[in-house]
């Protein structure tokens, strides 16, 4: 079931969220600039946005080459199997992130200052990966000096925002995130959290989605887990009774 609180419950459990987040948004938009210029399908909408200090941390679901989704919290609800437009391959859906170390203006860092790290859950198949996305050649780089594109032709030094969208559809991004079994046609639940850190490792500041492909994948209400643990208690409470009586 496409439950919100059962998706942040699971991804409590699976110690997948970082320190608490401040500033925290569902559906909005990005600081603009550097909002989000790049890639057919993607706009500066629709984004789930934490701010902490001058580092903004953007995440969102999108319906590939066509536009964004429209999540219900930070739950974002995909369709499953392959793009259907034309001269387009891979899954229908995918994912965009956005990183930007001077959202309030005041922000002194750049990109060589900060490692990231997006790590991926999936409730399915109960795979988790995780990879740095800064490293990815063809990011989008912001600056003083406007944009840079593909970020391998880049010096970071010079830019403090990047942004760009990816699928899971991707063999690469797949393996990167410890998903081979990735099935674009399966009823699937995902949990995203990009992180990003300074050059000591200090969280700079850590955002969270989860993406609902199709009828999603089944996860554990948090009802059920807490019957589950008053069953083995009651029977580690016969058990003991038990004993008392044997001795």
């Amino acid at each position: 079931m496409k439950k919100i609180a059962a998706l942040s419950f699971a991804a409590t459990f699976l110690g997948l969220i970082g320190a608490a987040q401040a500033g925290v948004v569902n559906d909005t938009s990005l600081v603009n600039p550097p909002g989000v210029y790049f890639g057919a399908g993607n706009s500066n909408s629709h984004f789930n946005v934490s701010t902490t200090g001058s580092v903004e941390i953007g995440l969102s679901a999108i319906t590939r080459f066509i536009g964004p989704v429209t999540p219900t919290g930070n739950e974002y609800d995909v369709a499953t199997g392959a793009t259907s437009v034309p001269g387009k391959t891979g899954s229908s859906w995918g994912f965009v992130f956005s990183v930007n170390l001077n959202a309030d203006g005041n922000g002194a860092l750049n990109l060589s200052n900060i490692t990231t790290k997006l790590t991926l859950n999936d409730v399915g198949l109960g795979t988790t990966g995780f990879f740095d996305v800064l490293a990815i050649p063809d990011n989008t780089l912001y600056g003083t000096g406007g944009t840079c594109t593909p970020s391998i032709t880049c010096t970071t030094a010079n830019y403090y925002a990047f942004q760009n969208s990816e699928a899971l559809s991707f063999a690469a991004v797949a393996a990167a995130l410890n998903d081979p079994g990735y099935d674009m046609n399966a009823d699937d639940t995902y949990i995203f959290t990009l992180e990003a850190f300074n050059q000591a490792g200090a969280l700079l500041g850590s955002n969270t989605i989860n993406v609902v492909a199709g009828k999603g994948a089944a996860v554990p209400e948090p009802l059920t887990l807490s019957l589950f643990g008053a069953g083995f208690a009651g029977l580690a409470v016969m058990r003991r009774r038990k004993k008392g009586k044997q001795a």
